[in-house]
């Protein structure tokens, strides 16, 4: 791509994923703080638990894949 008017708007936009990304992170932590009880440390219930850590996992993918591609677009606007 030799526009670099494109590359910018691609970043300002990858960006907004990311922003978004860390309320995701944030909201996911609130939902775990939820599920595990202060009752010796025992989950609520294990398949909620199960899923959310396969949620925190595919969450933490994307934001690292979120990096990478506005890496990508930094050097090619550069």
């Amino acid at each position: 791509m030799a526009n670099k008017n494109t590359i910018s708007e691609i970043m300002n936009e990858t960006r907004k994923i990311e922003e978004n990304n860390h309320t995701n992170i944030e909201y996911t932590s609130n939902i775990s703080s939820l599920i595990n009880s202060n009752n010796l440390s025992q989950t609520l219930d294990k398949d909620l638990e199960d899923k959310l850590n396969i949620l925190n996992k595919q969450v933490n993918d994307i934001n690292k894949l979120t990096s990478e591609l506005l890496t990508e677009l930094s050097k090619r606007h550069n």
